[in-house]
């Protein structure tokens, strides 16, 4: 019979416990392997890391006002007639037709609209532009505010802009509260007579007209240009027969009140046909650059103290094929550096391509298909206006969403779904 050794107990029991203690090292590691399996790729809060000076812009503003599509041609705002009285009601079920001669401000798909808490007060609200019948038309459209879309009950109409290509969200007081701001083509056919910038006060349900300068507004963007602590104003003027093509720059004093200052643009000439603006700081140095794009070209020019050289400007999208609609940014490769995503119209509105590059002032790159698949569709007028970055299918990560569909596809849903860092193209109905 052999004894046991007591006297060695204590080294045998520490041996147990250090065997031990590697086991549940290694069962940590695992754990460890599994969260980072299942952790989650641009989570909704990777939007909150943009620079103080990106997240005075109206692309940031409007992008991070986003978290679902509002369809106002399928719900109660579907459209709006005239009525005996002179006076303008929502269409009425079974009477919606946009061809009424006269009568009628209707939809048009084209994602003129903001579907987000405007007020303040922690519920959603919708403002949205109407189109006059028929169309194109030189009438004025219709200007529709819903203070809290659930009630449905308080809403404002007003006369206003032509035709408005883009509105965005702004604070131009810096009081905290938003303001709409439009950008608006006016009359769609020769000779383009072009129309005015509008501010839209949520507040007191005014609008204020820029009417210094005059233009075919298709695009415009907002954001502090000259680093002195409040948002200025970008448009472009583009394609008018009467009007020629130009930038506009209206300075922000600090308190809403806006001085027309065109000086700031170097260099630019008649030759720059430009319809989609931006405002970002690409390059990370504190000043928004600026985007400008067009049927095939996207050109950034450095902001230089407050100005911007044309002769500056690098194109880094050169397809005749492809006309620029919207402009995004994000940072796909955790560098610090975001890229810079392209919504494309296909040439004679044949169908959409989205596109992805790699940028600085030095060199670009196309790396679309390092993180999105299917990014080309063509189709009978089949292109997407915009493209909004928030969690589409709230799974928690964020997705790209498709918005403003027009054609073929209009009544379509298309998204890229974010599925561990990858983009995949998804379609419903």
């Amino acid at each position: 019979m052999i004894g046991f050794n007591f006297n060695k107990f204590p080294l045998f029991l520490f041996l147990i416990l250090i065997s031990c203690s590697e086991n549940q090292n290694i069962d940590s590691e695992e754990n460890n392997e599994n969260n980072d399996k299942i952790e989650l790729v641009y989570p909704v809060n990777s939007i909150d890391n943009y620079s103080s000076v990106n997240k005075k812009t109206s692309w940031y503003r409007t992008n991070k006002s986003f978290d679902e599509l509002y369809s106002p041609h399928k719900e109660t705002f579907r459209g709006f007639e005239k009525n005996d009285n002179g006076g303008i009601d929502i269409f009425q079920q079974g009477t919606y037709n946009p061809d009424k001669e006269n009568c009628c401000y209707y939809w048009h798909d084209l994602g003129q609209y903001l579907y987000t808490d405007l007020s303040g007060d922690g519920n959603k609200d919708l403002w949205a532009y109407y189109w006059k019948s028929p169309w194109p038309t030189n009438s004025r459209g219709l200007h529709l505010y819903v203070d809290n879309i659930q009630s449905g009950e308080d809403y404002d109409l007003q006369i206003g802009l032509t035709q408005v290509r883009k509105n965005v969200l702004s604070d131009f007081n810096n009081d905290g509260k938003n303001e709409v701001m439009l950008f608006s083509g006016g009359y769609d056919a020769p000779p383009f007579p072009g129309d005015s910038l509008a501010i839209f006060d949520v507040q007191s349900k005014k609008y204020k007209y820029l009417s210094d300068d005059i233009g075919y507004f298709h695009g415009g963007a907002t954001g502090d240009v000259n680093n002195d602590g409040s948002e200025d104003i970008i448009g472009y003027s583009g394609g008018s027969v009467v009007i020629p093509v130009h930038p506009v720059h209206y300075q922000n004093d600090g308190s809403g009140n806006f001085t027309l200052k065109n000086d700031i643009f170097l260099n630019f000439d008649d030759s720059d046909n430009y319809y989609t603006v931006e405002l970002f700081d690409i390059d990370n140095d504190g000043f928004l650059d600026l985007f400008l794009g067009t049927a095939g070209a996207l050109v950034v020019i450095k902001n230089k103290n407050g100005t911007f050289d044309r002769l500056d400007g690098i194109n880094i999208q050169t397809d005749n094929s492809l006309e620029v609609m919207d402009i995004d940014f994000f940072d796909f490769d955790n560098d610090n550096i975001h890229e810079i995503i392209v919504m494309n119209n296909l040439s004679s509105y044949t169908g959409h391509s989205l596109n992805l590059y790699k940028f600085n002032f030095q060199t670009s790159s196309e790396i679309t298909s390092s993180y999105f698949n299917e990014t080309r569709y063509e189709g009978d007028g089949a292109w997407i206006k915009w493209l909004h970055i928030f969690d589409y299918d709230k799974d928690g990560d964020l997705d790209f969403v498709g918005d403003g569909l027009f054609g073929e596809i209009v009544e379509k849903r298309i998204y890229w779904k974010n599925e561990n860092g990858k983009f995949n193209r998804i379609i419903s109905n």
